[in-house]
């Protein structure tokens, strides 16, 4: 019994370390956006479809994995996928154009791939924490995103440019996939079974909850994405000077961390998810307000409270994903249905409403915006929990 506990132990620690590399390599490139454009000589046009691919890429790939796990062990296929991520790592800073788009995109399929079959296996490992191991996952990915971003700049004038700057991010990549592949060799019995599964998304159609699921990531990126893009830019025009509007984004991103390792237990305390989902979700449409229509002296605050709103927004939604399937194989393909239109439909649905930093008075409309996507995320979200019991 120890020897399983402790095996259990070791998997959860790899899996966050693999749930920490789920991001840096994309959020690392971000800070870098402008030195690549003087460098590649890219417009605007090519710049903006360049911050879009990360997202649609992800996108593209989750559903994927429910298919790749029919050739490929759920265990190795995460391995494949975090080797795949790396070699997109090295062409993207290979110094071309076509390694640019060509490997920001094989870096997306990779990613994607492991991110919606990585809580597949965390299903069949952990099934009795599913809500806590949730929220680290969640914490250890906005810790990624964060840690990346604010990396970047320093690390590639250390390293002599932005190509060895974007290399660098393959080193802690190829660690994860490496430890995870130690583990699953040694316990076979565990995240490293040697049989596929066959997994189907169409069944899932037909699940009135897993289709309320989905909905409910599609706004939840959606919003979040909208905002978060368009944060600095709203602030600045507000006349926030631009050290304060990139503190608040940054601040923004760090409290999604505490919020999302307290999402269980705030769950528990409140009586049941569907509260915490209302009260992150208000919260956050609150803090939206407080940036872009209150006075600027409150923004630190706000910038908090948005965070730790959407720490527990994007906790909740994982722990849907990995608790309300009975087994492995149908949690990744969920995963795949929740994350691919989440990211592809919710993308998309941002970019168009990006419309509204171009009317008079672009911040009233923004938040009216964001509110209109996170009011919507919160009632497919509603739909989707349990009730309180009378």
């Amino acid at each position: 019994m120890k020897a399983e506990k402790r095996d259990q132990v070791h998997f959860v620690i790899i899996f966050l370390l693999v749930s920490f590399n789920l991001r840096m390599g994309f959020s690392a490139a971000d800070p870098l956006l402008l030195q690549v454009m003087n460098t590649m000589h890219m417009g605007r046009g090519s710049s903006g479809l360049f911050g879009m691919l990360p997202i649609m890429a992800l996108g593209i790939a989750a559903p994927m994995g429910a298919v790749m796990v029919r050739w490929a062990a759920p265990g190795k296929l995460v391995v494949y996928a975090l080797i795949l991520a790396f070699l997109g790592i090295v062409w993207r800073s290979w110094g071309t154009l076509s390694g640019l788009f060509g490997g920001t995109l094989i870096i997306g399929f990779g990613l994607g791939v492991a991110g919606s079959v990585i809580l597949g296996v965390a299903r069949q490992m952990v099934q009795q924490n599913l809500p806590v191991l949730m929220s680290a996952y969640t914490a250890c990915l906005s810790l990624g995103t964060a840690v990346g971003a604010g990396a970047a700049a320093p690390v590639a004038r250390m390293l002599g440019g932005w190509q060895q700057g974007l290399l660098f991010w393959g080193i802690p990549l190829l660690l994860a996939a490496g430890l995870w592949s130690i583990h699953i060799l040694k316990h076979k019995g565990t995240g490293g079974r040697s049989h596929t599964l066959h997994t189907s998304i169409r069944p899932l159609l037909r699940q009135r909850n897993a289709r309320m699921i989905t909905l409910y990531y599609l706004f939840r990126v959606a919003s979040a994405w909208l905002l978060i893009v368009w944060l600095a830019t709203l602030l600045r025009e507000r006349g926030l000077p631009a050290y304060e509007a990139g503190l608040a984004l940054s601040l923004v991103t760090a409290c999604q961390i505490p919020g999302a390792l307290l999402a269980g237990t705030l769950s528990h305390w409140l009586g049941g998810i569907h509260r915490l989902i209302a009260l992150a979700t208000l919260l956050a449409v609150a803090a939206c307000w407080g940036l872009l229509a209150a006075p600027l002296s409150v923004w630190p605050w706000a910038a908090m409270a948005l965070g730790a709103g959407l720490g527990c927004i994007f906790s909740v939604g994982m722990s849907l994903i990995a608790a309300s399937q009975p087994d492995e194989g149908s949690t990744i393909a969920l995963s795949g249905l929740a994350q691919g239109v989440g990211f592809i439909g919710g993308g998309l649905l941002a970019w168009g409403a990006g419309f509204c930093v171009k009317l008079p008075n672009p911040c009233l409309w923004m938040a009216v915006t964001y509110s209109a996507l996170a009011l919507s995320g919160l009632y497919f979200g509603l739909q989707c929990t349990e009730k309180p019991a009378r």
